[in-house]
């Protein structure tokens, strides 16, 4: 049974929700129309939806430091203008290094390393715009809107050099993955914080089946490109892995990456839909965060840390941009080859769940494919952030 992702969002006029869908997400509908933000069984001890001003600050020294605004304590990861400029720079130079790397032999780029640069490319794009724009013209960081402009035009021809390679190879991966592979993933950036009320605890799994994820995305490219196929809809058993249960890890972040690329190719764009996405992203978010910090204290999985931020950050949690994040991530490209590979992970640790957002490929010197899309699609996002919140 399939139905369309617009559907499947449609909120419900309640003015409670359920953070634990697992086993009360219901169809109210033929046609899948499931609300499980907005379920309101006794079972799960809903929240107030109409959130308090006030949220509490639990003290902790992974903040760089907190800002009170409209009775409300939010986390400030940028402290000032000129950090900003500081910070944008240092993102830009590591970016035009790494970009250095992959130009030294874009053809031998696999689909993932090359969706992490369409990622670098939009967000580069939508930097160069605000650069453009006639209230945001400011002379003394015209250097920067060069740099910018040179490494956008680098990001598009070594991805547009890559996908001619894949595309000569016809493999079916490739065929599958074309619709975000082949142009600048381009999503809302929208400024906010994370929300603490809705973190999930000691109930999330990071377990999940890998050929199942796949092939929900696989419906939904699919669905957005056959003419026999109604666009944007997906079988009911998709639905159901993607929603019925917040998962953790790689598992959270496929959940988030697949309402994103929902997004970005069109499924939902009806104001009611974006409006209980928005709550969707919160949720998966304020988890991810919770796992990012224990990945980062227990230096778990570079290449995870690294899709945790880029998410989330591109569409526009700050909490994500910490400084000391930021900073530890610049020590882990190569000093001699400027790519991320696996030399940086904890000697002697490896991953027993070592799920990527896609696939990794090992490319010259021990470089990661994926591991070093990722970090371009962050690093651009960093420098985007960094220098338009100046």
């Amino acid at each position: 049974m399939y139905a369309d992702v617009f559907s499947l969002l449609q909120r419900r006029e309640t003015e409670r929700f359920c953070l634990y869908p697992s086993s009360i997400v219901q169809s109210f509908s033929d046609s899948l129309h499931y609300d499980y933000l907005f379920l309101t069984p006794p079972v799960c001890n809903p929240v107030d939806a109409r959130i308090s001003q006030k949220r509490d600050l639990t003290k902790s020294q992974d903040m760089n430091r907190c800002v009170k605004r409209n009775n409300a304590f939010i986390y400030s990861a940028l402290r000032s203008s000129e950090l900003h400029i500081h910070s944008g720079g240092r993102a830009l130079s590591a970016l035009q290094r790494l970009l250095n790397f992959f130009e030294s032999n874009p053809k031998n780029l696999n689909v993932d390393g090359l969706y992490g640069l369409r990622i670098a490319q939009g967000q580069l794009q939508a930097l160069e715009q605000m650069f453009k724009s006639a209230e945001s013209k400011r002379t003394h960081l015209t250097d920067h809107n060069r740099i910018v402009s040179m490494l956008l035009t680098q990001t598009e021809r070594i991805a547009n050099i890559s996908l001619d390679a894949l595309v000569s190879e016809q493999t079916s991966y490739l065929n599958q993955f074309f619709l975000v592979a082949s142009k600048p993933f381009v999503i809302e950036y929208e400024s906010r914080r994370i929300d603490r009320n809705f973190i999930v605890p000691n109930q999330r799994s990071s377990r999940f089946d890998e050929d199942d994820s796949d092939q929900c995305f696989v419906q939904l490219f699919e669905s957005s490109r056959r003419a026999d196929v109604q666009k944007c809809t997906i079988s009911e058993s998709c639905w159901s892995m993607l929603t019925d249960q917040i998962g953790k890890d790689y598992r959270l972040t496929h959940q988030l990456l697949w309402f994103l690329i929902a997004k970005n190719i069109g499924c939902i764009n009806q104001k009611s839909a974006a409006q209980h996405l928005n709550r969707l992203e919160d949720l998966f978010c304020t988890n991810i965060y919770e796992d990012a910090k224990l990945n980062f204290v227990n230096h778990i999985n570079q290449d995870l840390f690294l899709e945790q931020l880029l998410l989330c950050s591109m569409i526009g949690y700050q909490d994500f941009l910490r400084s000391d994040w930021f900073h530890e991530i610049l020590t882990w490209q190569h000093p001699e080859y400027d790519c991320f590979s696996e030399e940086s992970e904890q000697m002697g640790y490896r991953s027993r769940n070592r799920r990527h957002l896609l696939v990794e490929q090992e490319m010259d010197h021990g470089c990661l494919a994926h591991k070093s899309g990722l970090a371009a699609g962050l690093l651009a996002t960093y420098s985007r952030v960094f220098l338009q919140e100046y």
